[in-house]
């Protein structure tokens, strides 16, 4: 509906991971930077940590995209795997090898022949475990032991956990000290600033196909950066539903008066802390407080205007318009 109304190639705000509306954020650039030297440098272990909702498994999908042609790939998307045989058993079915009807040891021992005879070649096996911190440690153990499979020019077998920083204290348990020690790079995500939180909404129109400066005026834009918190997840919901509810309104212009209204649809008040509204567990760490301050820093979206953030002018939601 979006997509014909606004004549756009395809949908905006995805809410799967879409390596094609990827923004380069400054610290999910960084992340990726350190995790691909850490696979280069033929290193066993990277670790990738961010909150709910921070971009963490587009990240992963973004290292194996760079690493193309380097490592084949391997994501696990799932954390509900409780026992070594689940784990070996879905690794051998990503790589569309025989994983039915086969004991524990007789799986491990096909997925490091498998891995061994594609090192042989000249390639190396990158697993990715996202939602690691689902992970037992059982299996941690399992996935630094299989790291320890090399040849003469190097490692077979590298891994990447990516969780939510829960993770790091799973890592501190006595039984995982050699598992934590053999992590050689530690990649952390942080929410978007304002600037970025703004830029990262025009971005996705631009790579849907659209002209964003036409579609959301500055006040809308400091809103939904403010009450997004920097979430790029939040931001796609947020942004999503401002379109549609623009498209009831019969606008193809999102103003502050429809944030306003999508705001309170989500139970995000200009005064309303993301944790309230989200329910966030309180044991992570909470992100500072967002200001937009009167400087109004500029924000340079490629290849689009040049769009002022200012404080939200409003702190009362406005009735709804009347649909023209």
């Amino acid at each position: 509906m979006v997509t014909e109304y606004f004549g756009w190639t395809h949908r905006p705000f995805r809410p799967t991971p879409d390596l094609e509306a990827y923004y380069p954020a400054t610290s999910h650039e960084r992340a990726l930077t350190s995790l691909t030297e850490a696979i280069q440098d033929d290193e066993g272990m990277a670790l990738l940590i961010g909150q709910p909702g921070t971009g963490k498994t587009l990240v992963g999908l973004q290292l194996l995209s760079r690493l193309e042609g380097v490592a084949r790939g391997v994501i696990l998307t799932h954390g509900n795997l409780t026992t070594p045989r689940d784990l070996f058993q879905s690794v051998l079915f990503d790589l569309a090898l025989p994983y039915q009807g086969l004991t524990e040891q007789e799986c491990r021992l096909s997925l490091m022949e498998n891995c061994l005879e594609h090192f042989r070649t000249g390639g190396r096996t990158l697993l990715i475990c996202d939602e690691a911190h689902l992970l037992p440690t059982t299996l941690l153990e399992e996935l630094r032991m299989l790291t320890n499979l090399s040849g003469r020019a190097g490692k077979a077998i590298q891994v990447v956990l990516i969780g939510q920083p829960q993770l790091l204290e799973t890592l501190r348990a006595p039984e995982l000290v050699a598992c934590d020690q053999r992590i050689a790079a530690r990649a952390m995500l942080d929410a978007l600033d304002p600037q970025e939180s703004a830029d990262y909404l025009l971005h996705q129109v631009r790579a849907a196909g659209g002209r964003p400066e036409r579609v959301f005026d500055p006040e809308a834009l400091t809103l939904l950066a403010q009450q997004s918190w920097g979430f790029p997840r939040l931001l796609n919901q947020l942004g999503y539903a401002c379109l549609k509810l623009a498209i009831e309104c019969e606008t193809r212009c999102v103003d502050a008066e429809v944030v306003l209204e999508v705001l309170a649809r989500f139970g995000l008040q200009p005064e309303t802390s993301i944790e309230e509204s989200l329910d966030i567990p309180a044991d992570l760490t909470p992100i500072p407080s967002i200001e937009i301050g009167s400087d109004s820093p500029s924000i340079h979206a490629p290849g689009s205007v040049s769009v002022e953030v200012a404080p939200a002018p409003v702190t009362t939601r406005r009735k709804k318009r009347s649909a023209a």
